[in-house]
């Protein structure tokens, strides 16, 4: 059976990815990590210290600002995940590009799947990262999230909460996890 990561990669790159253009909003870009260990998936999450600006406490993908230096927005979910997690670019390899997603707050998200190398040694940036957060891919596939509506300037619209143990995952995390896991299970399902 081919692996999960292939099948993933496969269909990443065959598919029509949504990217927004919107001069707007404020470039960025993160990387959900997936790791493979004893025969099952893992995907890493993080928490942000809750003294920092912005996101404080929230759980998310490593990830951030596009910034200047980077040649594209996959450099900047590669560089982020360097910069938060650890992972050099020759223990990643990004399997390709989730759809885009425009938060209420003026983000723009460029969310991309990579393998992460189990071997490598993690150094997590404290001033970052609070903690690292490990989800067997399987138990995610097999929450349903709450689903929230929330009301900003007028409008509704849907907040979706992934209940993990202690943990919440949600806002746009939780959205972003919702498009990767429907993917993943349509290739499980097969």
């Amino acid at each position: 059976m081919e692996d999960l990561e292939d099948r993933i990669g496969e269909i990443l790159r065959n598919r029509q990815i949504n990217i927004i253009r919107d001069g707007n909003l404020i470039p960025s870009a993160v990387l959900i990590p997936l790791c493979k260990k004893s025969e099952e998936y893992f995907v890493f999450f993080t928490k942000r210290p809750k003294i920092m600006k912005r996101h404080a406490g929230q759980i998310s993908f490593p990830g951030g600002l596009f910034d200047n230096s980077d040649k594209n927005i996959k450099e900047t979910a590669i560089r982020e995940t360097f910069e938060e997690l650890g992972i050099s670019q020759h223990n990643m390899k990004v399997l390709g590009r989730l759809d885009d997603y425009a938060t209420i707050t003026g983000y723009l998200i460029s969310p991309f799947v990579g393998s992460i190398n189990p071997n490598c040694i993690l150094k997590i940036n404290s001033s970052e990262i609070e903690e690292l957060i490990t989800i067997p891919l399987a138990d995610l596939l097999n929450i349903s999230p709450r689903i929230e509506i929330r009301t900003h300037q007028g409008l509704n619209y849907p907040t979706y909460h992934y209940d993990y143990h202690e943990h919440v995952i949600w806002g746009a995390t939780a959205k972003i996890l919702k498009n990767f896991l429907e993917l993943t299970s349509r290739l499980i399902d097969n």
